[in-house]
């Protein structure tokens, strides 16, 4: 908001200096006569005024006064009147003008100031919320944790000795337990990313050999579902400084939800292609694809489609937030384009330089 430029914190001085603005334009009126004599000009030392950080009505009225009585005088003396009536009226309805004019602007200023306020205070219970987030999600993820390996190493070394419906049970604790943890790895990424403590290590590297070996470690999830990922790249080669540790997170969320999302006995394509500036990558299935109206907020947090993955997977809703969040850092965009029935092609754009 505008402050006056050179933030003087006297009233009387600055009342002085707008009183001087009216007597230079008034002398410039009186001695050019009609020709600029319009109200726009003596407007904008009350602008000035109304925009200044430290004014109120009182500063208002009294320069508004005077620049109605600068005018009228100056009208006064360059125009013949066949009344008194004529030239008071006048100066009164640019008294109003004045007045109200300012007005406007005084009440636009302080709704402005409290806008200021209320995002600082938001600000505050956000960074409070994302403190809160952080240590919720540390302190749970041990027990989880330990959780997850005691019924996997039980699975492992006792299925032998337990019963269909034991194993059965312990199977959920595990599968239960590692959602849990993905969750709360997500929900640590959420805090960070809104805390502001992301920072990228950006390093120059082979992105072609990046995504190879993201794709294969998401083969691994995606032979459940006899689902094939194929990479399609012009270049064997393609190096671009980027943060693997942050990108790996994009590029596995993007393929575990194409894989819950697809179809069994389907194909996912990975696309790499580059332009002047940026380089592209797709992730293209043959799902079950995202309504159109429900596409622009899928990059929300905990914003979920009506449809359902294929296989009785489950989604927290935050991934493709975060994603979100990793490709701005590094000054790309990312997006999806998809049509009900005609699966989903999600993407994004990084710069090469």
């Amino acid at each position: 908001m505008f402050e006056f430029g050179l933030k003087i914190e006297n009233k009387i001085l600055i009342t002085f200096i707008s009183f001087f603005v009216f007597l230079c334009i008034g002398l410039l009126d009186y001695y050019t006569g009609s020709e600029i004599s319009v109200l726009l000009v003596y407007l904008i030392p009350i602008l000035l005024i109304s925009f200044y950080n430290k004014s109120g009505k009182t500063l208002l009225i009294i320069n508004a006064l005077f620049a109605t009585i600068i005018w009228f005088t100056v009208d006064y003396l360059t125009s013949n009147y066949s009344n008194l009536f004529n030239p008071i009226w006048n100066a009164f309805v640019r008294f109003v003008i004045f007045l109200l004019i300012g007005l406007l602007i005084l009440h636009l200023k302080e709704k402005y100031k409290s806008v200021l306020k209320l995002n600082e205070e938001l600000k505050l219970i956000n960074e409070e919320k994302n403190k809160f987030i952080g240590v919720a999600a540390h302190d749970l993820r041990n027990p989880i944790g330990a959780i997850y390996s005691f019924s996997d190493l039980i699975i492992e070394i006792y299925s032998e000795k337990i019963d269909v419906k034991g194993m059965k049970m312990l199977n959920h604790i595990k599968n239960l337990s590692s959602n849990s943890l993905k969750l709360l790895e997500d929900l640590l990424d959420v805090s960070k990313i809104e805390s502001g403590i992301i920072k990228l290590h950006l390093k120059n590297d082979n992105y072609i050999d990046f995504v190879t070996k993201y794709m294969y470690y998401n083969l691994l999830v995606s032979k459940k579902k006899n689902i094939n990922i194929r990479l399609e790249a012009n270049e064997k080669e393609l190096f671009f400084q980027f943060d693997e540790h942050y990108l790996s997170e994009v590029i596995n969320n993007l393929l575990t939800n194409a894989i819950k999302f697809s179809f069994p006995n389907s194909e996912i394509v990975i696309k790499i292609s580059t332009s002047k500036n940026f380089v592209k990558t797709e992730i293209i299935d043959q799902g079950q694809g995202i309504p159109v109206e429900e596409q622009t907020k899928l990059f929300n947090y905990f914003q979920k489609t009506s449809v359902q993955p294929t296989n009785g997977e489950t989604s927290s809703g935050l991934g493709l937030a975060i994603a979100k969040k990793i490709i701005i850092e590094h000054k790309g965009t990312i997006g999806v384009n998809s049509e009900l029935n005609k699966g989903a092609t999600f993407y994004f754009e990084l710069p090469l330089k």
